[in-house]
């Protein structure tokens, strides 16, 4: 499900769900995700997750050293702009009043782990809890962006790096921005692309 969050917190309303460019991506899952909550093996799960698509907060990368084979430093910056935990809060509500309503709360008898259902939760108690919580989404992109040079990019609108000859990018590290949404579809669309332009270089030099 996609959908818009509400800035100040609060529950999102039904003109939200109707935005055009949702920043939530919202799943449910009989698989645990993230830190262990639970103990191993417990197959009676049902786990909502908020992935907050679209961040105000930006990250940066280092590099350790001139060895291409050492990781990189990663600073992921998560919640450096407060409507990020804002939006993230807003969606986490929605999922406590998903598990409020029949048959969650009725015939199966969800209960929260971690804190009470019904345990009356301050904009406070949230923040500490999703900063707590918080773990990184499975579709990394916008590493190594597709912009001038001037506006921090690192490859052109040919895909090719800057500073180096024959050497393009044909991945999702080249979004200049984050897509509302899963990576695979954008990142076998900037494949479809980059195979034409290497075409196109292949036969002018012909």
């Amino acid at each position: 499900m996609f959908y818009k969050s509400d800035i100040n917190g609060k529950v999102p309303s039904q003109k939200h769900f109707l935005d055009e460019r949702p920043n939530i991506q919202f799943y449910a899952s009989t698989t645990q995700f993230g830190p262990a909550l639970i103990e191993p093996g417990k197959n009676e799960i049902l786990t909502l997750i908020s992935v907050l698509n679209l961040p105000s907060s930006v990250g940066h990368l280092e590099l350790r050293s001139s060895n291409p084979f050492i990781h990189p430093k990663i600073f992921l910056n998560f919640y450096e702009k407060p409507d990020d935990l804002y939006n993230m809060m807003s969606s986490l509500k929605l999922s406590r009043e998903i598990l409020k309503q029949p048959p969650l709360s009725t015939v199966w008898g969800v209960k929260e782990v971690g804190f009470g259902i019904d345990k009356e939760m301050s904009d406070e108690d949230w923040e500490q809890y999703i900063r707590k919580m918080s773990f990184t989404s499975y579709h990394p992109c916008g590493t190594v962006k597709m912009a001038p040079e001037s506006q921090g990019g690192c490859i052109n609108h040919r895909l090719q790096v800057y500073g180096t000859k024959n050497l393009r990018v044909v991945d999702a590290s080249i979004f200049p921005t984050i897509p509302a949404g899963n990576l695979n579809a954008p990142t076998a669309m900037v494949a479809w692309k980059a195979s034409r332009l290497i075409k196109e270089d292949y036969e002018n030099k012909a």
